[in-house]
């Protein structure tokens, strides 16, 4: 299935101290014009691949500041322009919760969209609302949301970005979070700041791999309890159950499976990619949907796949769980595409100090192409 990270507009009513969106938003909403033209190159793209599906997701910024008119308009240009082909198109979306509303909902709900993805912070001062970070008017507008959204039937799962402050008592703030959505546990994300500008927040490999080692215990001993929580279940699954099913950054394969779609239709890579202006493709304005998802920029995706297992990752355990890890960390740290990402570093020591000792499950997931499988 191909990944359009698609940003109508990059505006929003947050500022997350976390969020590289905030920090280079373009201050505009796409014309009807252009998004009529990329339903229509999906279409194309549909039509070529018969067997193919599209996940379209809305992102941001905010995409309850476009309002629901804006909304049902995609709707209507997604059946005229993909007359047979729009249910290959599923719509996603990706929200803070704060700006919802009934008629934002109904328009929802009438693409398709049946859960709403977004993310949440528990300590103040890091999400809120205007210039001075409004954490306690977020929080009551994002349960706002969340209320609405269950009272008509949609469901939500979200992202935590550890930080910090998260160090302070990594079991509490799980205990709390997974409390929070009963149906879908959360996803713990390491923070990153390229930008060196929030550097008393950032936290570094050690610490990341010790906060989830801190939960891993608890987590395992009820499982059952928590089987969506992230990355934990990612492991198990991958490592026990022999599901390999990481993250994007981990999977090795993303070379065309992401695109991201910014407000001026420029495109790049994926979403974090377009965030940090980085492995950029052509405007969508002048290429083919196909021209994009198979640009031959995107050959050193491939290429890392290759030369990782005879370099840098040689006769590495975890090359099964990691492949090197996500190529954008691995050009935002070394400004080259060939190296292994720096979260190799969490992985390992999140393998090693805890997953192994506390499981008794030895990690043995070699490159599938040399003499150990």
């Amino acid at each position: 299935m191909a990944v359009i990270i698609f940003k109508a507009t990059e505006k929003c009513n947050a500022n997350c101290i976390y969020c590289g969106v905030v920090k280079k938003h373009q201050d505009i909403v796409m014309d009807c014009e252009l998004l009529t033209s990329i339903f229509h190159k999906i279409n194309v793209y549909l039509l070529k691949y018969p067997r193919e599906k599209v996940a379209f997701t809305w992102h941001g910024g905010e995409v309850g500041l476009l309002g629901a008119d804006y909304f049902n308009t995609a709707y209507d240009i997604v059946h005229q322009q993909c007359p047979n082909t729009w249910d290959r198109i599923e719509h996603l979306v990706q929200s803070n919760m704060t700006v919802l509303n009934q008629d934002i909902i109904d328009a929802f709900k009438k693409l398709g969209i049946t859960q709403i993805g977004t993310s949440y912070e528990y300590y103040d001062g890091i999400r809120g609302l205007g210039k001075n970070r409004d954490s306690m008017a977020y929080n009551r507008r994002f349960f706002q949301g969340v209320n609405l959204a269950e009272r008509n039937g949609l469901t939500w799962g979200f992202i935590y970005v550890v930080n910090k402050k998260s160090l302070q008592d990594p079991l509490k703030l799980f205990i709390y979070l997974t409390n929070l959505n009963l149906r879908s546990s959360p996803m713990f994300n390491k923070m990153y700041d390229y930008d060196k500008q929030e550097d008393s927040l950032v936290i570094n490999q050690d610490e990341y791999a010790d906060f989830l080692g801190a939960i891993l215990p608890f987590w395992l001993k009820h499982r059952d309890r928590y089987p969506s929580a992230k990355p934990f279940s990612l492991f198990y699954n991958s490592i026990v159950e022999k599901r390999v099913q990481m993250g994007c950054e981990y999977m090795g394969h993303c070379t065309s499976r992401w695109v991201y779609i910014g407000p001026d239709g420029s495109t790049a890579q994926c979403g974090r990619a377009g965030d940090f202006g980085i492995m950029k493709y052509p405007k969508i304005q002048d290429a083919t949907l196909e021209e994009i998802m198979f640009h031959k920029d995107r050959d050193v995706i491939d290429t890392r796949q290759i030369t990782l297992p005879e370099t840098e990752c040689k006769d590495c355990p975890l090359w099964g769980i990691c492949h090197g890890g996500c190529v954008l960390d691995a050009y935002m740290d070394k400004r080259e595409h060939g190296h292994k990402s720096p979260n190799c570093a969490w992985v390992q020591k999140f393998i090693y100090k805890y997953w192994e000792p506390i499981t008794g499950i030895k990690v043995e997931m070699y490159n599938k192409f040399t003499k150990k499988a």
